[in-house]
């Protein structure tokens, strides 16, 4: 690894809070109160936001509401929102109500992929094929995550996302998030994976998505840093969690990571004493309404 870091003047930090965070807490939380959550993070500087997910209410019933949550803020010109998508189905109904920028998903371990959409990862990779194909129909940008990119449990998953990304390269994606869905990497295996990724895919932004690991993922994403990653998802008040992994971690908390970025002289354009507020408030709404939410219902 590097003995000095190249550090950029700014680093992007996307906001998943309203979706990651709250979607495997089982009490429906009032859409005016999520609504009031997103306002929040703009208030705070928050300029990359995930509002919610198009994903069957039988599953996440969370996300019920996501149309109404787009309607509210298709008119909004100073965040840029995007919504995640899991099928084509999904997709159709985020084109319906109107969202602009879309993100679809797979997983680097079949066992988690075939758990959390019912496909395998080929499958997947043609059901995105034809996915990106409808949102540039429509002018929709439309981006990837790769969940379990750092592992599953003991299952190796590294060879499956390099096979992944030659499967992606050419489909016209928009962008890739590796994720570590689990809270499994280091800062070593962080280094060496992004290192990789970020030279296979020089056209498209390479983003990374960490989960709390016992305070090794500020240690991950310094590594990302110095691999290059510019881009960072985070969660207010490090909620959220995959609600198909049984004692699945909570997000890194954008209020220290956006606050260590700022240590080192690193713009991320967010206020480190509004954002404090938006992650008591989504603590409040996680004490309010948290139910587990460890199996499918």
């Amino acid at each position: 690894m590097k003995t000095s870091l190249n550090l950029p003047k700014s680093v992007q930090i996307s906001e998943i809070g309203p979706r990651d965070g709250l979607q495997n807490i089982r009490s429906f939380i009032p859409t005016r109160e999520k609504i009031r959550f997103i306002h929040l993070l703009q208030k705070a500087g928050c300029r990359n936001i995930e509002i919610t997910s198009f994903v069957n209410p039988k599953w996440i019933p969370q996300m019920r509401d996501s149309t109404k949550i787009v309607n509210h803020f298709l008119d909004s010109s100073i965040i840029k929102f995007c919504v995640l998508v899991p099928n084509k189905k999904g997709l159709e109904l985020a084109l319906e109500a109107g969202a602009k920028e879309v993100v679809g998903f797979l997983s680097a371990s079949e066992i988690h992929n075939k758990n959390n959409v019912n496909m395998t990862i080929d499958e997947s990779l043609n059901e995105i094929s034809s996915m990106i194909c409808l949102a540039k129909k429509h002018n929709v940008k439309f981006r990837v995550n790769i969940a379990t990119a750092f592992g599953y449990n003991s299952e190796n998953t590294y060879s499956n996302v390099l096979r992944i990304l030659k499967g992606l390269k050419n489909l016209g994606c928009e962008g890739i998030t590796l994720c570590d869905t689990t809270g499994v990497t280091n800062p070593k295996l962080t280094y060496k994976l992004c290192s990789e990724v970020l030279s296979l895919v020089e056209n498209i932004p390479i983003g990374i998505h960490l989960h709390q690991c016992n305070g090794i993922e500020f240690a991950n994403a310094l590594s990302a840093l110095s691999a290059g990653i510019r881009i960072f998802e985070s969660a207010s008040g490090g909620l959220g969690g995959c609600p198909f992994v049984p004692g699945a971690r909570g997000n890194i908390a954008t209020e220290y990571l956006s606050n260590m970025f700022s240590s080192m002289g690193i713009d991320t354009g967010i206020d480190s004493k509004k954002i404090i507020r938006c992650a008591e408030y989504a603590l409040y709404l996680k004490n309010r309404y948290i139910k587990d939410l460890s199996k499918k219902l």
